[in-house]
């Protein structure tokens, strides 16, 4: 049978068709694929921007202007993908999370000044915390694990350099009015930042390569200038526990003899130096008792006000604790200080602030985290998530268990790790 003209046109207009709507499929396809590589880039620059100015003093502009941005792109994700990003919190992370933020409310209501408790909790726990928890999972919702893994990691290592040039200025503008080195309190508030950035590079020993190694060493020796000279051995004893588990667990005894080695140096760099007297370093380092923290000293008294209201609490804040503190005093001869200077332990002051429900919801969270982070670890096989894991672990040991039982420890700083192991539970492949 001839094929007519007809059926001839037919066809070649078909495979025309074809040919032109494929081509479109494909350019389509490239053009998604870099629109996807541009967002990509803006939701780790932005999320990682912010990790890096957390812990800097006197950026707060940029800050503010950092914060504004992640909530912007996190509500644009938000309204396109609201129904799957729901998977993002279906784990007892966000549970814990949900429950502290309900306590922290209660908290609130029961506060004898309500107002400065709402405002107090509205900017570290609401906005610091439970927010910015949020936000950052879902703004890292499309990122590979890999990504969101050496996102963390790094940007907590890149923050150590402008971290230590504004404690170097500092150290400079006090030499200048006659302070010397090692001999003030001064540089102990940023104890936090030394935590999490010397226990995230750790990580930057395993990575291969000699330059890594030299990078490594000389930014583990200013890190461990600066954790001496906030002259607090709480500091000191959460990183340095964090960091002997870290050994253990790798076998990284070489790391652990070069540290002694350079402890050694450092010692008798000390010892022979005429600059600057080291009185208070030496007195830190041999000092036994707790600097009047128990018995009658912060925390014994702030276990004596909690003991007169321990289930109700009396409302989220520290100025709520110095007033009532400094109204009872004169009914309290043996306390130690006359005038508050807080409870100076975490685990006290919630449950100061919300009664015995504070007590357990800071620590279902502590322990939630923990156990995702541990559970993370021991189920990853990818190296550099595996890390991650691990340093979300650690750092929540350090800085919130053990340096929590002798400081108030700013709750905001959880942030950092909830929303990264948030973003780390989830897989990209769950939103289309």
């Amino acid at each position: 049978m001839q094929e007519t003209p007809d059926f001839d046109k037919f066809i070649y207009k078909s495979i025309a068709y074809i040919k032109i709507n494929g081509e479109k499929m494909v350019i389509s396809r490239t053009i998604s694929k870099k629109e996807y590589n541009w967002l990509s880039i803006w939701n780790i620059s932005i999320v990682a921007i912010y990790f890096i100015l957390y812990f800097l003093d006197g950026v707060t502009r940029y800050k503010h202007l950092t914060a504004g941005l992640m909530y912007i792109t996190a509500l644009v994700y938000v309204i396109r993908y609201r129904k799957k990003l729901t998977a993002i919190f279906k784990n007892n992370l966000t549970i814990s999370l949900v429950f502290f933020t309900m306590v922290a409310v209660y908290s609130v209501f029961i506060s004898v000044d309500i107002h400065y408790s709402l405002s107090k909790s509205a900017n570290s726990i609401f906005e610091k915390l439970v927010l910015v928890s949020v936000v950052i999972p879902v703004i890292l919702h499309r990122e590979k694990k890999e990504n969101v893994a050496k996102l963390f990691i790094f940007s907590l290592i890149l923050a150590i350099i402008p971290v230590s040039v504004i404690d170097i200025r500092q150290y400079i503008n006090e030499y200048h009015n006659g302070i010397l080195p090692f001999t003030e309190y001064e540089h102990r508030y940023r104890s936090d930042a030394f935590i999490f950035m010397s226990l995230a590079l750790l990580n930057l020993w395993l990575m291969p390569g000699k330059i890594n190694k030299i990078i490594f060493l000389v930014l583990l020796t200013i890190t461990g200038v600066m954790i001496t000279g906030t002259l607090q051995r709480g500091t000191w004893l959460s990183v340095l526990v964090p960091s002997l588990i870290w050994v253990v667990i790798k076998k990284e005894w070489k790391l652990s003899l070069i540290t002694i080695a350079m402890l050694i140096c450092f010692g008798f760099f000390v010892l022979n130096q005429s600059i600057f007297p080291v009185q208070n370093l030496f007195f830190k380092l041999h000092q036994t008792d707790s600097s009047e923290r128990y018995g009658n000293g912060t925390q014994g008294s702030a276990m004596d006000l909690i003991m007169e209201n321990p289930i109700k609490g009396y409302g989220y804040g520290d100025d709520i604790f110095y007033r009532i503190y400094n109204s009872k005093v004169n009914s309290h001869p043996d306390w130690y200080f006359k005038k508050s200077i807080g409870p100076h332990n975490i685990t006290l002051a919630m449950w100061y602030a919300a009664g015995i429900a504070g007590l357990f919801s800071l620590w279902y969270l502590l322990i939630s985290l923990m156990q995702t982070a541990l559970k993370g670890y021991l189920t990853t096989d990818n190296i550099i998530i595996k890390q991650a894991w691990l340093s979300i672990l650690l750092i929540t040991l350090g800085d919130m268990v053990i340096r929590g039982a002798f400081e108030t420890v700013r709750i905001e700083n959880l942030s950092l790790l909830i929303g990264t192991a948030l973003a780390l539970k989830f897989t990209s492949q769950e939103v289309g």
